[in-house]
């Protein structure tokens, strides 16, 4: 068994669900994310995945990095700068 699917397994996924979570992703940066995990469970190395991606392979390296150490949460995407998301509740002035 892979490291990799080792790591999915701990956290109780597997490829098939991986690739589930790249077309469920809620943002871009998440099915990106997914998608490298995948093509890692996959046997592709970070090197091939950052470049399928147009990322770096230290950036995908740390992805994987934060999976095996926070598993599916350290995917979700986190709006970290720049202006708040549009409200989209009724609650606001009228």
């Amino acid at each position: 068994m892979s490291e990799l699917r080792a790591d999915l397994a701990r956290w109780g996924l597997d490829g098939r669900q991986v690739r589930e979570r790249v077309y469920t992703a809620a943002t871009p940066r998440e099915r990106e994310r997914w998608h490298a995990l995948w093509l890692l469970d996959r046997g592709w190395t970070a090197a091939q995945v950052a470049t399928a991606l147009e990322r770096d392979a230290h950036t995908v390296g740390a992805w994987l990095a934060d999976f095996r150490r926070a598993g599916p949460a350290s995917v979700a995407f986190e709006h970290t700068g720049g202006p708040p998301p549009p409200s989209t509740g009724s609650s606001g002035p009228r």
